[in-house]
């Protein structure tokens, strides 16, 4: 007969002991702490356009000027599954979370020194801030499990990016898997910021079909509430295809909690400058980063600058509605005009 103290430790050797990696870390990561960009970096004070960014932080030299520049708070970063430079020999067994943007497989930095670079610049003092850009399903998991390895040691902003769902102009690549990917940020990290987008493709300036839908804004809503997400969320939106996309992104901020959108262009790429200042006047500061290339946020802050001085809105947003609205008094007033002309 065992006692109940034998009873007990043959019941942590036997079932406690047998949990899996995954069964403890859904059971332990709820305390890591939700780690939001207003309150890490106390300079922005509710306008996230101040938030800097280094973008395709994919190399050591890259990561070491972004990690020495002061200027700089977050830096962005494509995840890809492949091998370093220098594994020449390497089979499939080396296949491992890089940084590199597609069609490159081979890069002199892996995922695991990427965010060792951030952790030990943070250690130091510095404060910097981590977006992950995953481009391949199949190294998710793994990535993860390694970040989590670390989470004792990010204290900073993290941000987990896939593209889920196929948006503007009738995009032609494949999304990740919306499913597996938020059910495997939610489980490893479900108090990081989810970057959920569409994968998009430019054709023209002048495209009518240029623009986020309220199709595709209510798709992304109702995909995100199928899944019971609850931690924030920030949407990345294509600078070129704001100015007819307004309406919806306001609704879809509206719509999903702890919302926020984030700003992409590729270089030189066009965009309407007064479409992104409309959008910040509508859905506030406090709502809209701009991960933008130096010539393109130059662009933003010249037509703010330029609208803050002369006191006037350079593009004014009015939703399909109002506008009906204004058209159907300006019909109305003219009328009664015709008539009073008319009288008399």
């Amino acid at each position: 007969m065992y006692t109940l103290l034998e009873l007990y430790f043959i019941f942590c050797v036997k079932v406690l002991g047998t949990m899996s990696t995954e069964d403890k870390t859904v059971n332990n990561k709820s305390s890591w702490p939700v780690v939001d960009a207003v309150e890490f970096f106390p300079g922005v004070n509710e306008d996230l356009s101040l938030v800097s960014w280094a973008h395709a932080v994919n190399s050591v030299a890259k990561l070491k000027d972004a990690l020495e520049d002061d200027k700089i708070m977050m830096l962005e970063a494509d995840v890809s599954a492949g091998q370093l430079e220098g594994d020449e020999d390497g089979g499939k067994d080396d296949i491992i979370p890089i940084m590199a943007h597609p069609p490159h497989t081979r890069s002199d930095l892996s995922l695991a020194a990427w965010i060792k670079g951030i952790i030990e610049a943070n250690k130091d003092g510095k404060k910097k801030g981590a977006k992950l850009d995953f481009k391949d399903l199949s190294i998710v998991k793994e990535s993860l499990e390694m970040l989590y390895n670390q989470v004792d040691s990010i204290n900073f902003p993290l941000w987990l990016n896939a593209d889920i769902l196929k948006g503007p102009v009738e995009a032609k690549d494949e999304p990740i898997d919306q499913e597996q990917f938020l059910t495997l940020c939610m489980q490893y990290f479900p108090q990081a910021t989810l970057s959920v987008g569409w994968k998009t493709r430019f054709t023209s300036a002048d495209d009518e079909k240029a623009e986020y839908t309220k199709g595709m804004a209510e798709e992304m809503a109702a995909v995100l509430e199928a899944a019971n997400v609850t931690q924030p969320v920030t949407f990345p939106i294509r600078a070129t295809f704001v100015s007819r996309s307004l309406e919806a992104l306001e609704w879809l901020v509206d719509t999903v909690p702890d919302s926020t959108i984030t700003i992409w262009s590729p270089v030189s790429e066009p965009f309407d400058p007064q479409a992104i200042i409309a959008l910040q006047d509508s859905v506030g500061m406090d709502c809209v980063y701009l991960d933008l290339p130096e010539a393109e946020r130059k662009a933003v802050d010249d037509a703010r600058a330029r609208e803050t001085s002369s006191g006037a809105k350079g593009y004014r947003f009015i939703p399909p509605a109002a506008t009906a609205m204004v058209a159907s008094a300006g019909l109305a007033l003219a009328s009664a005009l015709a008539a009073l002309y008319l009288y008399e």
